[in-house]
């Protein structure tokens, strides 16, 4: 009787989930978000810092620990992009302030495309695709947890 209730209560709320994401009218929602100024990219480039030192210090613990088994060797390259995309982030973050606008070529206001004419010009452009480093990162993430699950 108290899982019918259970039930019943979950599939209540949901509908009225649902009902409310139809009625109220969706916001403008950007994938980038600026940080307002110096001192907002400073405070996000500590963010990235201290991330970056919580992914060293947990490398250092898992090979430290010799951690060994199912799903361990997946969360260690899980741990070593997520410390690349940190990397790449965060110099991204910096050379974006030293990138001249003439780089960026627009149509209508909108950027469409970026000039690459020397290697640094490259690797800002690489880092404006880490997103091919972080789908991976979280791919290695949940194998490792697929295997930590049925290994329990």
């Amino acid at each position: 009787m108290q899982i019918k209730k259970t039930i019943v209560h979950h599939l209540i709320v949901l509908f009225l989930y649902t009902l409310w994401a139809f009625i109220l009218p969706p916001n403008l929602a950007w994938a980038v978000q600026a940080h307002g100024g110096v001192e907002g990219l400073v405070s996000h480039e500590i963010g990235h810092l201290l991330f970056i030192l919580g992914m060293v210090s947990l490398i250092y613990h898992v090979y430290h620990l010799q951690m060994r088994g199912p799903g361990w060797s997946e969360f260690k390259i899980f741990l070593w992009l997520i410390l690349l995309w940190n990397f790449l982030t965060f110099s991204g973050h910096w050379m974006r302030e030293c990138i001249t606008p003439e780089k960026f070529i627009t149509n209508n206001g909108q950027i469409i495309a970026f000039d690459i004419s020397n290697i640094a010009d490259g690797y800002f452009y690489l880092t404006r695709m880490d997103h091919l480093i972080l789908v991976p990162a979280f791919l290695f993430l949940l194998f490792a947890l697929k295997k930590w699950r049925t290994f329990s």
